[in-house]
């Protein structure tokens, strides 16, 4: 990874199109889950890649390009829900992730049956909107941790926060998220 970053600070598109490519669908799935609209979410990456490259040659490789890629990502993603937020007249359409209809393959059906798909459906969707019902700081820590596996020092770096507010407020947003999701434990069983 050292020597594709070397390459990008030397000018190289070639070798950000690595980065691209590396990081591209993580981000986007993180962006998606704080921003709930895969527009914003496209967006929100292109931008963070956008000023990943403009300021490349300020990442001084003392922690992961994925750490301070995805600060920027995060930090990204905050300033459009505050500016949202600032917009009265805004309506929200839930969209589906963006990876829906997007391939179609041939995959031999050993699904359970229908009863259990639409089970499986009501909790992914019951566990989105509740995740969406977290406030940003702990929707954004859950995703990092639970969703996208960050290590917590990674998690530190990004959110700019020490390793012990990180575990305080992981363990405030899974308590939070328990509480909501109480109501249709069923699901989860």
């Amino acid at each position: 990874m050292n020597d594709i970053i070397k390459r990008v600070k030397s000018g190289d598109i070639e070798a950000f199109s690595l980065l691209v490519s590396a990081h591209e669908q993580r981000a986007i799935n993180f962006a998606y889950r704080m921003l709930k609209d895969s527009n914003d979410a496209e967006d929100a990456t292109q931008e963070a890649f956008l000023r990943a490259f403009d300021k490349i040659n300020t990442f001084r490789e003392d922690s992961s390009f994925t750490t301070w890629f995805f600060t920027i990502l995060n930090n990204i993603c905050l300033d459009m829900l505050r500016k949202r937020s600032k917009r009265a007249d805004t309506i929200s359409i839930h969209q589906s992730d963006p990876n829906d209809d997007e391939y179609e393959l041939q995959i031999e059906d050993t699904s359970a049956g229908p009863y259990e798909n639409l089970q499986k459906k009501a909790a992914a969707e019951t566990l989105e909107e509740a995740l969406s019902l977290l406030s940003e700081e702990h929707r954004a820590i859950i995703t990092l941790r639970d969703i996208n596996d960050f290590e917590y020092d990674e998690i530190s770096k990004i959110l700019g926060i020490s390793l012990g507010t990180v575990k305080s407020r992981l363990s405030r947003a899974r308590f939070a998220l328990r509480k909501i999701l109480e109501k249709n434990k069923e699901l989860f069983l």
